[in-house]
């Protein structure tokens, strides 16, 4: 009697294992969909920050000469699984944006807080080009727990904040 026994609690134990599975498998789909959910706010936030610097310098020339591409912005056009690209020009000078998201879910491993989305931010004139050079500074897209926001990262000086219109202002100031 004491092998039915034992074979019956081995069953009972594999049984709550497997419900336990169901749990977090259930977890991990309402995770990956929140996650899904924050990646596209953090692209159209990222486009809508662009979008501001934009028309708000635009607004202030007698002749609008920064141009965003793309023009609009098309939720449907965000890439999950590659490479997505913004860019602002003003006369041969570029700010060029690239993102992507995280393999995993979120990542810490290239910035302190955790984040989604991750990118760079290029900014070039033909200056730039003729010495082979070309600015890079990395970007993070963070969802906190009351908010979510775009940070920016430069590795050679460690300096770092929020990415908006005034640091775009920043960038493409030292093109000029």
């Amino acid at each position: 009697m004491k092998w039915k026994r034992h074979s019956q609690d081995r069953l009972d134990r594999l049984a709550r294992a497997i419900e336990a599975i169901a749990g977090r498998d259930m977890q991990l789909i309402d995770e990956s969909a929140q996650v899904e959910r924050q990646r596209g706010e953090g692209a159209a936030a990222l486009y809508g920050i662009c979008r501001e610097f934009v028309d708000s310098v635009n607004q202030r020339l007698s002749d609008p000469a920064l141009v965003l591409d793309p023009r609009d912005w098309n939720p449907e056009a965000f890439r999950e699984d590659g490479a997505n690209l913004l860019q602002i020009s003003l006369r041969g000078r570029l700010l060029q944006i690239e993102f992507s998201s995280t393999e995993e879910l979120h990542s810490t491993e290239e910035f302190r807080h955790r984040y989604v989305l991750r990118g760079a931010v290029r900014s070039f004139n033909q200056n730039f080009l003729d010495r082979d050079t070309v600015d890079e500074q990395m970007i993070f897209y963070c969802p906190h727990h009351a908010s979510a926001a775009w940070h920016y990262f430069d590795p050679r000086t460690y300096r770092t904040g929020l990415v908006g219109p005034d640091y775009l202002a920043t960038e493409l100031e030292r093109l000029l």
